[in-house]
């Protein structure tokens, strides 16, 4: 059979390609999407008390994941074809031409009927995350919320039936190719025509669908600003919640591209090939958009957890060699004090714990009866801190500060003086030398 003659023009521009470009990019981009569908649904699951149960917006992220995977490899098969090359070239490299340049334009068919299910079901993840989040009593916020769920729905019908009948019959968008370039028969002898194939008929979906995105950008920020946060706090929300700009950038970026630098008409295998590359980049984008609200603050909490966590350990070994240091002293090490109850004939330290926990501060739950002298009630909740001032601790100075809960005390308490002088240990008190260190006398 013969080939195609080319001319002078076409033959300097027989090896021009965008091919490289579409396989670099649609690997990444599936790459990504998969593991950013991963993280998010390692996100929700770590983030949900009932493990067992399944989201909506899980399945709805599943779904996307999905989508995304089929278009890209759709437009895998369609490079595979020639994508990426002028017709021209394809025609030229194919004996049987123009059968790849049909089945490169089957697959982009397949990918644009899909594309609308996808976003769609990235928009619904959004939606369905945000009721979870932020819907509870606003009543304008789940109006606004209702209002982009009936929007999504209605655009992906009025998308996907545009997608799917702009020509007539529909398998015509790429059997129209044997029509017009007439070198084998069209298969069945079928005829059709296609009236919404321009640029700017498929410029309205996405425009429509950049309305949308819009709205569900302004919907968690509206939520986030009605929070009682600091400035601070409200502005890292905003942030992570609004990464979805970059995807309306992206969106708007490719309605201007389809409508500014795409020739559809004499060459559209090379023409269209930026403005499907940017469509997976959308989708790709979407995903991870929808997957980072949820991943983000999951990784910052095990993150600062582990910082805690290292922190902590690294203190306990400081406190464990401080306690060898000091066990010279007489004392012992207290290192962890849920209890002190008090009597007059029985003194005691009850439930200590060698846990190596940093003791900060010794609670005197109960009452202190003294043995000689008038009744001193405590109160329910009694701090003792002493401040070591070194030398011998029998006969040194110790300066007690009671701290209570307001009008606890009773009044004979408030009587007693701030500073006392304690030369021995008497019968039911407690010395607190350090925070973690305590001497009982006469206990029993």
């Amino acid at each position: 059979m013969s080939l195609p003659v080319l001319s002078p023009e076409q033959q300097q521009h027989l090896n021009d390609t965008r091919q490289p470009a579409l396989w670099g990019s649609l690997i990444a981009f599936l790459v990504i999407s998969n593991v950013a569908v991963v993280g998010r649904l390692w996100g929700t699951w770590t983030s949900i008390g009932d493990r067992s149960r399944v989201l909506t917006e899980d399945i709805l992220i599943v779904l996307s994941g999905v989508f995304v995977n089929v278009i890209i490899a759709n437009l895998m098969v369609a490079t595979h074809y020639g994508l990426g090359l002028h017709v021209y070239t394809i025609n030229a490299r194919d004996p049987e031409y123009p059968t790849n340049l049909s089945n490169t334009f089957r697959h982009v068919w397949i990918t644009m009927v899909l594309m609308a299910a996808c976003f769609t079901c990235i928009k619904l993840t959004l939606l369905f995350f945000y009721k979870r989040l932020f819907l509870v009593s606003n009543p304008r916020l789940r109006i606004f919320w209702w209002a982009n769920l009936i929007y999504a729905v209605l655009w992906f019908f009025g998308a996907t039936g545009f997608y799917l009948f702009q020509c007539w019959p529909v398998q015509w968008y790429y059997i129209r190719y044997f029509a017009k370039y007439p070198h084998l028969p069209v298969p069945g002898n079928m005829t059709g025509q296609c009236d919404a194939t321009s640029v700017l008929h498929v410029s309205l979906p996405p425009i429509f669908s950049l309305v949308s995105d819009i709205s569900l950008l302004l919907l968690p920020i509206w939520a986030i600003s009605k929070l009682r946060l600091n400035k601070n706090k409200k502005r890292g929300l905003m942030v992570v919640f609004g990464i979805g700009i970059v995807a309306c950038m992206l969106e708007l970026a490719r309605v201007l591209v389809l409508l500014l630098d795409t020739d559809d008409a004499t060459d559209p295998s090379y023409g269209v090939a930026v403005f499907l590359a940017l469509t997976a980049a959308e989708e790709t984008l979407a995903v991870v958009c929808a997957g980072l609200p949820v991943l983000v603050p999951q990784l910052v909490r095990r993150y600062k957890g582990k910082a805690r966590s290292n922190h902590y350990a690294s203190d306990r070994n400081r406190e464990q060699n401080s306690s060898d240091r000091r066990s010279s002293r007489g004392f012992k090490r207290v290192h962890h004090l849920w209890t002190v109850p008090t009597t007059l004939d029985g003194s005691k330290v009850d439930a200590t714990h060698d846990d190596d926990i940093p003791l900060t501060g010794i609670d005197t739950i109960g009452n202190t009866t003294p043995r000689h002298g008038g009744r001193c009630g405590a109160s329910p909740y009694t701090t003792h801190q002493h401040s070591d001032g070194g030398g011998d601790p029998e006969n040194q100075t110790a300066h007690t500060r009671i701290a209570s809960y307001p009008n606890s005390i009773p009044n004979s308490i408030n009587q007693l003086s701030w500073a006392q002088k304690l030369s021995t240990p008497a019968p039911g008190n407690i010395h607190v030398r350090t925070d973690i260190q305590v001497q009982v006398g006469n206990a029993q």
